[in-house]
């Protein structure tokens, strides 16, 4: 939603209504059969070595992160 509201701001309208479209796509695929993008893409990252295993490992324990805040 930043994205769309910082090309508007610098006049690219038709590149606020793509990251939209995508975003509205996104939600969709969510809402109606659980797919989460979001979810499948830092898997696909971590599966590429993009991201470290520790961080899905910190994230993964909740009650630790709870505990240090």
């Amino acid at each position: 939603m930043t994205a769309a509201v910082l090309a508007l701001g610098f006049g690219a309208r038709g590149a606020a209504d793509v990251v939209l479209g995508l975003l509205v796509v996104a939600a969709t695929l969510e809402s109606v059969f659980a797919y989460c993008v979001g979810c499948h893409l830092f898997a696909l990252l971590m599966r590429i070595g993009l991201i470290p295993a520790e961080v899905c490992e910190r994230c993964n324990d909740i009650w630790a992160t709870a505990e240090r805040a």
